[in-house]
C-alpha cells in the first residue's frame, strides 16, 4: 500500500462521512452549489393567502379574516398590496358536506381594522370542533383552498392556578384538538407574550410562568391554535444559513400560504 497517499483518502473520506452522515444534510455548506436554478419557468403562480377564524368579535365586526395576495417569483421585485377582487367563502362541513356558506366580502380599512382584509359582515361565531373549508376565486389564479378545525378553549385544571410573588402556575387540560398554545400576561393594559408551549400528547400541560413580579398581572390569557396555525408558527421560513434554500410554505390543499383557526381563555386575577 502506498502511504503517501493514505492522509488525502483519509481527509475526502472523512468530508463524506460528515456530509452523509448529518440528518439533514442540506444544512451544511462544505463549498458545493446547493441553490436551485431559480429562472421564471420555475415559478408556480398562485394565491398566497393568510387567512384566520376565531370566534370573538370587536363590535359589529367578527375578528375573522383572510387576507389575500399572489406568490412573487424570487427574481422580481414584490408587491405585497392585497388583490380587491377574489371571491373568498367559508363553508362550514358536517361529514364531508357543507351545510352553510359565509360570503367574507372585502371590507375597507377603518378605526377598528388598520387592514383592507376580507371579512364576514354577517353572524359568524364559530364553535369548537367545527370544520370549515375556505375557497378563494379569482380567474387569474388556481383556486386557493384549505381546511381547519377550530380548537376548544384552554380549559384550566381545577384548583391548579397559583400565584407566587415572581411565578404563576397553573395546569391545562389535555384536548385532542389543541396543538400549540401561546400565553400572554396583561399589565396596565399591555399584553405582554411570556411563553409558547407544545401540548402533552395525552396528559394535562403544566405551565409555569415566571415574572419579576406577579402581583401586578391583572389578566392572563391563553391562546389556543389548531393544527395548520400551529405549523405554520413552527415552521418559521426564516434562516440564518444563507446558502439554505427554502420552499414556498404552504399548510393548503392548493396555492400558498395558511388557513387556521384559534380560541381563548381569559383569567381575571381577582385584584
Amino acid at each position: 500500500m502506498n502511504n503517501k497517499s493514505t492522509p488525502g483518502f483519509l481527509l475526502l473520506f472523512l468530508i463524506f462521512s460528515i456530509f452523509y452522515s448529518c440528518e439533514d444534510a442540506v444544512d451544511y455548506y462544505l463549498g458545493f452549489n446547493q441553490q436551485p436554478e431559480l429562472t421564471l419557468n420555475t415559478f408556480e403562480e398562485g394565491l398566497n393567502i393568510f387567512g384566520l377564524l376565531r370566534p370573538d368579535s370587536a363590535g359589529d365586526y367578527n375578528k375573522s379574516f383572510v387576507f389575500v395576495q399572489q406568490n412573487w417569483p424570487a427574481l422580481e421585485a414584490e408587491d405585497f398590496s392585497i388583490i380587491h377582487d377574489v371571491t373568498v367563502t367559508v363553508y362550514l362541513e358536517e361529514n364531508g358536506v357543507f351545510v352553510d356558506t359565509f360570503a367574507f366580502p372585502l371590507v375597507p380599512s377603518d378605526s377598528l381594522f388598520g387592514d383592507t382584509l376580507y371579512r364576514p359582515v354577517t353572524e359568524f361565531y364559530p364553535q369548537p370542533g367545527q370544520t370549515y373549508q375556505l375557497i378563494c376565486d379569482h380567474p387569474d389564479f388556481p383556486l386557493a383552498e384549505g381546511a381547519t378545525t377550530i380548537p376548544s378553549k384552554p380549559e384550566i385544571v381545577e384548583n391548579s392556578f397559583a400565584v407566587y410573588a415572581d411565578q404563576i402556575t397553573f395546569a391545562v387540560m389535555n384536548d385532542s384538538l389543541i396543538k400549540m398554545m401561546d400565553i400572554f400576561v396583561i399589565m396596565e393594559s399591555d399584553s405582554w407574550p411570556v411563553l409558547r408551549v407544545i401540548p402533552e400528547d395525552s396528559s394535562d400541560t403544566h405551565i409555569s410562568i415566571n415574572i419579576s413580579n406577579s402581583y401586578l398581572v391583572e389578566k392572563v390569557k391563553i391562546f389556543s391554535y389548531d393544527s395548520k396555525l400551529a405549523t405554520y408558527y413552527a415552521n418559521s421560513n426564516t434562516s440564518l444559513n444563507f446558502n439554505k434554500y427554502r420552499t414556498s410554505f404552504s399548510t393548503l390543499e392548493s396555492g400558498f400560504g395558511v388557513f387556521g383557526s384559534l380560541n381563548f381563555t381569559e383569567i381575571e386575577m381577582g385584584r
